[in-house]
């Protein structure tokens, strides 16, 4: 396993082979430059000794092997490595073509070390537009309340408040999960592979490869499912969309499944690219602005203007270029129907791109035979996880299911 360290942050490396649980050979040394502190950081890589997943693909190898975090936007300033305090950092290779997926974990380096306190393993999903760092762990850390502050510690009208944690990954570990989030392809800490797109089935193959990882760490018996329970997986967002299809299609891959503002819509079918459109690769650079980083809080005094502008400043960061989502009509594979695996659908009852009878819909025609929750959160819209009075009754209702199943 692959180790960089930047002041608080560890960036390691590991590979995951889709046949038996593979073998590990420490091959070399790397010297990286931090580019925080500009010290001399050791990079050890471990790789497999039997490597068969690319035989029996057909897509060739992603050019963007051998690529980390450090080689994105997120990784190379000052302020993006800032944004990881306290997290640790890993690049996973994808199964299907070794392409460099940035997980990010909390106090997880060493996850089955203690054996008196039993984390469960969650996976967390963003949304459509950003990275999971600004999502899950916005002003997390112990290092971040300062980098960020606009005012001046002296200032009279100092609020302290404001600059609290408001890492949704902090709360779950506080509560006894183990929470890991995923950057998708083109996102934060994770390069963006040789189509320049985001693509729904991609992105479903990857969170299988992340979840086939972490239940390997959390030595979880995939075969029986008898040891420790399979990891749980929540999708926020458009990100809810991708979660569910990787409990349609790969159902004994989670645990618990929560779909958490999920803008999935019976009524809405996205139309399919031209049969014979040429698919050359996304050149385009679409800078994202302030606006959009801010769009999602829409009930007024739901939060702060402060950690509001340090969200939209976070999400800059990590996101200054828009990602580019293609074959969007691959969610029209979502089936409520075909959803066996206990369920938690949970949102804002402010939300608008989750309007409480489309979450009825999708509660009710959830597959028959699998225990199912609903949980409206009052005075929330679609961020719930970031705003003052609902984020810590959100956390609650979303513990209580993944580690009581109600």
């Amino acid at each position: 396993m692959s180790s960089v360290r930047v002041g608080r942050i560890c960036v390691c490396q590991a590979f995951v082979t889709s046949k038996a649980a593979p073998r590990f050979l420490i091959s070399k040394s790397t010297k990286l430059i931090s580019s925080r502190r500009f010290s001399t950081i050791t990079v050890h890589e471990e790789k497999p000794l039997d490597d068969h997943e690319s035989s029996t693909d057909n897509r060739k190898q992603s050019s963007q092997i051998g690529l980390s975090l450090l080689d994105t936007k997120l990784g190379q300033t000052k302020e993006g490595v800032d944004l990881l305090d306290g997290l640790d950092v890993y690049s996973v290779p994808a199964l299907q073509d070794h392409h460099p997926l940035a997980v990010y974990g909390l106090d997880s380096t060493n996850p089955t070390s203690n054996n008196t306190t039993k984390r469960y393993p969650i996976l967390l999903l963003h949304g459509r537009t950003w990275s999971s760092v600004p999502v899950y762990h916005l002003l997390g850390g112990n290092n971040n309340v300062s980098q960020f502050l606009n005012k001046s510690e002296e200032n009279d009208d100092h609020d302290e408040t404001v600059h609290e944690s408001r890492s949704f990954m902090e709360a779950l570990l506080e509560k006894g999960l183990q929470p890991y989030a995923l950057d998708f392809r083109g996102f934060g800490g994770t390069p963006a592979d040789d189509t320049g797109y985001v693509e729904p089935h991609r992105c479903v193959q990857d969170v299988q490869t992340v979840l086939q990882w972490m239940a390997k760490r959390h030595n979880t018996n995939t075969n029986t499912n008898t040891n420790v329970e399979m990891p749980a997986l929540l999708g926020w967002s458009q990100g809810a969309l991708v979660a569910q299809l990787v409990a349609q299609f790969h159902p004994t891959s989670v645990s618990k499944l929560i779909l958490y503002g999920s803008i999935y819509d019976p009524l809405v079918r996205y139309p399919r690219e031209p049969l014979y459109q040429v698919n050359l690769p996304n050149t385009s650079q679409i800078t994202n602005t302030f606006n959009d980083a801010i769009e999602d809080f829409t009930v007024q005094g739901s939060i702060p203007p402060a950690p509001a502008a340090l969200f939209a400043q976070a999400a800059l960061v990590s996101d200054p270029v828009k990602a580019v989502w293609k074959h969007s009509y691959q969610f029209n594979n979502c089936d409520p129907a075909r959803v066996h695996t206990p369920c938690l659908v949970v949102a804002g009852d402010q939300d608008p791109y989750a309007p409480l009878h489309v979450q009825q819909d999708l509660f009710c025609n959830l597959g028959r035979g699998s225990d199912r929750t609903w949980s409206i959160l009052a005075g929330a819209d679609h961020a719930a996880h970031l705003l003052n009075d609902v984020r810590q009754r959100f956390v609650n209702v979303a513990v209580s299911f993944v580690q009581n199943g109600k």
